[in-house]
């Protein structure tokens, strides 16, 4: 767990590796330092890769069945990985809670998807493990599938099938934001707070569903997949739990800060920084 290197420490030490190669370069000259010193820059990305094993693992499989399932697989033999709402009543079916998972409808879907559990699946794993993060994973994963298919079968009576690993992703999302909700993560450039990132997801999911526009994203798969997270707590270590109860209150006090002070802005209390541009003569 404690293996795992903080994005803020990697990006510091990559900066500054990057600003020494110059002074590294002439001491390799003057044989004060070996040759390959010059690459540790690379050898420190191809590190902070791979040092949260399961998150890995995961999206090379990931990739590997998408990429098999989409130019090798028959369509027939496509769809059966697929998940139906109707598979929750024939048990022969119900192993495509798992494998609708591990195939995408597209590159962009798969990319997508994959980035994002790089993001939360690292965060996530350098909190708790590789075989807690596993859990989480899996777990969100069939719950996410098994309420996305209750709520078509009740709600819709739709058979639309799913696919793609986006409930699992999900449950990684919840997971980070609530374990360690003030890390910081760099993947909109600029340093925010994990819990900026997953909130701004999870708001994205709500409108969806308030606002359906017929894009084919199973936004009720996505809010399984965070719920699931209330389930997976309970098979998690006292410790964890009580880091996740922790996270819940930084959460929801600063939605609270932050919805009291978009309150004052609409309201007109604090000054907006809506600065009118001036009209070129």
């Amino acid at each position: 767990m404690g293996d795992i290197e903080s994005e803020s420490k990697f990006i510091w030490k990559l900066i500054l590796n990057i600003l020494l190669t110059p002074i590294t370069l002439l001491l390799i000259i003057f044989k004060k330092k070996e040759f390959n010193e010059l690459f540790k820059p690379f050898y420190d990305i191809i590190k902070f890769v791979f040092e949260p094993k399961f998150t890995i693992i995961i999206i090379i499989l990931n990739v590997a069945i998408s990429l098999w399932a989409a130019f090798l697989l028959s369509e027939v033999t496509f769809n059966l990985l697929m998940n139906y709402p109707q598979d929750l009543l024939h048990l022969g079916r119900l192993y495509s809670l798992i494998t609708n998972g591990f195939i995408h409808s597209s590159p962009t879907h798969l990319i997508g998807n994959m980035i994002g559990i790089f993001i939360f699946g690292r965060v996530v794993e350098r909190k708790i493990g590789m075989s807690k993060t596993a859990l989480v994973y899996f777990g969100a994963l069939i719950i996410s599938s098994v309420g996305d298919s209750a709520i078509n079968l009740l709600m819709t009576n739709s058979n639309m099938p799913a696919l793609g690993a986006s409930g699992a992703l999900m449950g990684l999302v919840a997971t980070a934001i609530l374990i360690d909700p003030l890390y910081i993560t760099y993947e909109l450039i600029i340093p925010l707070p994990i819990m900026i990132s997953g909130w701004l997801a999870i708001y994205g999911d709500f409108s969806g569903i308030l606002n359906p526009n017929g894009d084919a994203v199973s936004y009720f798969a996505h809010i399984f997949g965070y719920l699931s997270i209330t389930l997976i707590m309970f098979l998690l270590s006292n410790e964890n739990r009580s880091e996740l109860k922790k996270g819940l209150i930084i959460n929801l006090v600063s939605l609270g800060i932050a919805g009291i002070i978009y309150f004052l802005i609409i309201s007109g209390y604090i000054p907006s920084f809506n600065v009118p541009l001036p009209i070129p003569s």
